[in-house]
């Protein structure tokens, strides 16, 4: 279970922040119904597949990802992530220093 310090509806599915420092978020997680869009952060993004699978793409690579799939996108490389019907993920952001 989990207790999110927000939750909203996106252009994917929804996505609920669990854990923030300094008003940037640590720890989110994501439902996706739909593919996200393309984008990139400063950080360090490290995925965790809680639920169902689909493709994160991460820059050029097209990584198939399923229940229990770990995945690591650097600071500034373009990703999004295309779900097989349902995917959800748990992501934590790590300083670019990681």
């Amino acid at each position: 279970t989990r207790n999110p310090i927000s939750h909203r509806t996106t252009s994917f599915g929804y996505l609920e922040l669990l854990v923030e420092q300094g008003g940037k978020p640590l720890v989110e997680f994501l439902h996706f119904d739909r593919s996200g869009r393309n984008h990139h952060h400063d950080e360090w993004e490290c995925c965790r597949v809680v639920n169902g699978g689909g493709i994160i793409q991460v820059g050029l690579e097209r990584i198939q990802v399923k229940k229990d799939s770990v995945c690591r996108i650097p600071p500034n490389t373009d990703h999004w992530m295309e779900p097989d019907g349902m995917m959800e993920v748990l992501l934590t952001y790590l300083p670019k220093e990681f």
